[in-house]
């Protein structure tokens, strides 16, 4: 047996563990993290809810590994939104698939932006990887549109661009992050109904934000 080749052991560990995060994942789409019930997950599996902690440290755990697996589900959704048309195009289209994927699939993204999925106490080899992959789409379609208009950076805040990032100007990554928070907020008022008060049509406003968005990028492709 080669060195890189499973052992059974190994393989049966990896065939549970896949079924305790789709049991674990059931629970999240249906009712969001905070309904995660371990004892639950051990009746689905005819386990004890004690033996599930051989596989994860706890719940905590758990539920940031879940968090990891959406990242990379939502990078492969704006991965594919970015292919074809003209470049202002790509960015309604990664916009666009980044509320559509949200809203098709609310309490898992709920469960990626909230404290679970920052990689901050657990799984950051995992999270902080896949949540890259959408900044990195986001990212690229800005770079292709233009350039970002706008005050020059803060000499503190450039520094700590740099420090997360160095391989795009940071006019680029300033954008980059405030149209990714723009964009995250409405949808997240929108996920709440807290703008169903308004009468505002949550689409519309979002389209509106895009066009906002393009807008402050120098010599904008015109959209399609």
């Amino acid at each position: 047996m080669s060195e890189h080749e499973p052992t059974r052991r190994e393989r049966s560990r990896r065939r549970t563990v896949a079924e305790i995060k789709a049991a674990a994942m059931d629970q999240v789409r249906e009712a969001g993290a905070e309904s995660l019930s371990l004892n639950a997950i051990g009746r689905t599996m005819a386990m004890s809810a004690a033996a599930l902690y051989r596989y994860f440290d706890g719940r905590d755990e758990l539920l940031a590994e879940l968090a990891a697996d959406v990242h990379r589900e939502l990078a492969c959704a704006l991965e594919v939104a970015v292919r074809g048309g003209s470049a202002a195009a790509r960015v309604r289209s990664v916009a666009n698939a980044y509320r559509d994927w949200a809203l098709a699939n609310p309490h898992a993204y709920r469960l990626a932006h909230g404290p679970h999925g920052s990689g901050r106490h657990h799984a950051a080899d995992r999270i902080v990887p896949a949540a890259q992959r959408s900044m990195n789409v986001l990212l690229a379609v800005v770079v292709e549109v233009g350039e970002p208009t706008g005050a020059p950076v803060p000499a503190e805040l450039e520094r700590q661009i740099r420090r997360w990032k160095s391989d795009l100007p940071v006019a680029v990554l300033h954008f980059g992050l405030v149209w990714w928070g723009r964009l995250h907020g409405l949808i997240s008022l929108e996920l709440g109904t807290h703008l169903a008060a308004t009468g505002v049509d949550p689409a519309l406003l979002y389209q509106g934000e895009i066009d906002a968005l393009l807008a402050g990028l120098r010599h904008p492709t015109p959209s399609a």
